[in-house]
């Protein structure tokens, strides 16, 4: 099993610096306690995320870093130009020593596609991030000095050359983002990164269970695909410590969250899901911590309650790649890196060496066939 970090960057009090020094710590540290990865996610224009361009932050990583591997969750491809992103992201392969893996999603904060001046594309972002993707693979299959052209609805380009190309062949592993159940369509043969963060733990195990179902269904292993989970766990001595240490982070994050995602009277297409969160929160009288690690969004607590939600995971779902967020809502430096030095001490020993496995039900079916 592999384990990852994931960074958003929240930073309440706008101390940006201390925020970024804080994070290249806690990666160098990460590397030496043994975690696997490091997941930069882009955000613009609010306090929630204050990471706009992840690959500049996947540069500053690739230099304090020499093993672990540099995901990005995600680059948003409804803000940019396609060409752009794969020459930027090219050269980070290229600085890393071929350590990039690239998670692409199409957005879903609506200030944020007002603040990139493309309001527009919301209700198309589907179409535009599935050709800016294809332009992006595209463009990284190419050997250098071989030309590639593409005409779709949304981009036009002719005899484009991607310099530097990528380390990696024929190109760094792709992700897919999915935080809500509509976006696992857009997922068809690349790996597909999964929170439990706008939909319940139950709801996401199904979804995936489903999705390697049809995997098997359409005759590929699903086993093929790498199905990453991103989990906000924090981890302390003492259950109760855990929930004191999150409880004020936790808050601030979902408040914050709630007020971003698409809601109110004008709902772009295609993120209905969000609105519908937004609707049972506020009928439910808000989000409450005890709720969200009732419904498995949020794991707050020591270490063996976390091995005993892995395993089920493991068993129930088949994981086999997990991201842990550990530095949410402005959680303090200490206690972040508190909480992995735990997680490396007595989680990662538990589930290191466990080979793949297909998810119990899928299992049970197919001896029931045999």
């Amino acid at each position: 099993m592999r384990f990852g970090l994931f960074y958003v960057l929240e930073c309440p009090d706008h101390d940006f610096r201390r925020a970024y020094r804080e994070m290249l710590a806690q990666i160098g540290y990460a590397e030496r306690l043994g975690f696997d990865e490091v997941w930069l996610a882009e955000h613009h224009g609010s306090d929630y995320g204050s990471m706009p361009s992840p690959q500049v932050a996947a540069a500053a990583v690739a230099e304090r870093t020499s093993r672990m591997r540099i995901g990005i969750a995600v680059s948003n491809l409804t803000f940019d130009w396609p060409v752009r992103v794969a020459e930027d992201y090219a050269m980070v392969d290229v600085l890393s020593g071929g350590r990039l893996d690239f998670g692409a999603g199409r957005g879903y904060q609506p200030g944020e596609f007002r603040n990139m001046g493309v309001g527009d594309r919301q209700d198309v972002s589907r179409a535009v991030f599935t050709e800016a993707l294809e332009i992006i693979r595209g463009l990284w299959s190419k050997p250098v000095g071989e030309r590639f052209s593409y005409h779709g609805e949304h981009f036009h380009i002719d005899a484009v050359d991607c310099r530097p190309a990528p380390v990696q062949k024929p190109t760094p592993p792709i992700y897919v983002a999915s935080i809500s159940p509509q976006t696992f369509e857009l997922a068809q043969r690349d790996n597909l990164l999964i929170t439990p963060t706008l939909m319940t733990l139950p709801e996401l195990n199904r979804l995936v269970v489903g999705f390697k179902r049809d995997l098997i269904t359409g005759g590929r292993d699903p086993l093929s695909l790498d199905f990453p989970m991103n989990w906000q766990i924090h981890l302390a001595e003492t259950e109760g410590q855990a929930l004191a240490d999150v409880a004020g982070p936790l808050s601030w994050y979902y408040r914050n969250v709630l007020d971003l995602v698409p809601h109110g009277p004008r709902v772009p297409r295609t993120y209905e899901r969000y609105a519908e969160l937004v609707a049972a929160s506020e009928e439910a009288g808000g989000l409450t911590l005890e709720g969200l690690r009732e419904s498995g969004v949020v794991y707050a607590g020591d270490p063996a309650g976390l091995i005993a939600e892995i395993e089920n995971l493991y068993q129930e779902t088949g994981l086999q790649h997990l991201i842990c967020w550990m530095r949410f809502g402005g959680l303090a430096h200490e206690k972040v890196l508190r909480s992995m030095e735990l997680f490396a001490e007595h989680v990662m020993p538990r589930f290191r060496d466990r080979p793949p496995v297909v998810p119990r039900a899928l299992r049970a079916e197919a001896a029931a066939i045999s």
